[in-house]
C-alpha cells in the first residue's frame, strides 16, 4: 500500500492532497465517494500501477485535504481538473465511485479535454421522480469523539453497509480515516456536504459527455440497478458500455477489485 499523499494542489484556497505512482505513461485518475478517501481503491493499486501512471487523491473535505465552508460537485470537479492539469500532458481515464462517479460526470462535461474515458463504479443517477427535494439532504452534524483509536477502528462501517469484504480489509480504511483530537479520536472527513440537490445538473452534464463511458454497477448493490444504468444510457449522446458485476455490492473496489480492474482496463 502506498505512503500518504505527498503532493498538493491549491484550488480556491484549499490544499488538495494527491499522489502519483505506477510504471506506465498513460494516466488514470481515481475519484472516491462521499465520506471516503483515496484508499477505498487500495485493493486495485498494485495491478493498476503495473501499466498506468496512477493518480490518487482526496478531494476537499475528505482524507488529508483541506476542509471548506461550502462544497459543490462543480468545485470538486475543478479540484480534480487542477490535479490532472498539473500532472499529465495527456487526457486521463477517470474512474469514479458512487458520488465520485457523479463528480467524474461533472469533470468530463466541464473539462472534456482532460478526460479520455469515464468509468463509473456504482454511480447513482436519479430520474426526476427520484430527485431529493430542497431540505431533504442531511445537514451538517458534529464529529463524534471516540475515546481510543482501537474503539474507533472497531466501530468503522461502510455506508451503505454490506457483508463483503471481510473486516480485515477495512482496517486500512479505518486507520487512514481517523485523526487525533481533544479527548480522543474522530473522523477526518467533513460532515458538511452540498445540501442543495444537484441531480438535475448532473443529468444535464450526462448529455454533454463526448468520450466513451463505462457504467459498471454491482448486481447486488442497494444503490444502483439495471434500470438506473439504462436511464443513464437514455441521457447520454456518447458510447456507453454497461457492465453489471455479478454479486458486486456498492463498494465494488473492495469486494470485487479484479472485476473492477477488468471494467477499467477493457
Amino acid at each position: 500500500m502506498p505512503a500518504n499523499l505527498d503532493r498538493a494542489a491549491v484550488v480556491d484556497g484549499a490544499q488538495i492532497r494527491y499522489r502519483v505512482s505506477g510504471q506506465g505513461s498513460d494516466p488514470i485518475v481515481l475519484i472516491h465517494g462521499a465520506g471516503a478517501h483515496h484508499l477505498w481503491f487500495y485493493r486495485m493499486f498494485d495491478a493498476l500501477e503495473r501499466d498506468w501512471r496512477l493518480i490518487t487523491l482526496d478531494f476537499s473535505g475528505h482524507g488529508a485535504s483541506d476542509h471548506r465552508s461550502e462544497y459543490s460537485v462543480q468545485l470538486w470537479a475543478r479540484e480534480i481538473a487542477a490535479v490532472i492539469s498539473a500532472e499529465s500532458a495527456a487526457p486521463a481515464v477517470v474512474v469514479g465511485h458512487s458520488m465520485g462517479a457523479r463528480i467524474g460526470v461533472a469533470l468530463a462535461a466541464q473539462y472534456p479535454q482532460l478526460v479520455s474515458r469515464l468509468v463509473m463504479l456504482d454511480g447513482n443517477v436519479r430520474s426526476p421522480a427520484e430527485y431529493p427535494k430542497p431540505g431533504e439532504r442531511p445537514g451538517p452534524r458534529a464529529h463524534r469523539v471516540i475515546h481510543t483509536r482501537e474503539q474507533a477502528i472497531a466501530r468503522f462501517r461502510l455506508v451503505p453497509g454490506q457483508d463483503q469484504p471481510a473486516k480485515e480489509f477495512l482496517i486500512p480504511l479505518a486507520e487512514y480515516s481517523l485523526c487525533e483530537t481533544d479527548g480522543g479520536w474522530t473522523w477526518r472527513h467533513d460532515w458538511n456536504s452540498p445540501t442543495t440537490p444537484y441531480d438535475e445538473y448532473i443529468n444535464a452534464c450526462i448529455g454533454k459527455l463526448s468520450m466513451p463511458v463505462t457504467f459498471a454497477y454491482g448486481a447486488a448493490s442497494p444503490i444502483v440497478t439495471e434500470a438506473k444504468a439504462q436511464y443513464f444510457v437514455s441521457l447520454a449522446k456518447t458510447e456507453v458500455t454497461v457492465v453489471p458485476i455479478v454479486d458486486g455490492q456498492h463498494h465494488l473496489m473492495l469486494d470485487k477489485p479484479d472485476e473492477c480492474i477488468t471494467a477499467i482496463t477493457a
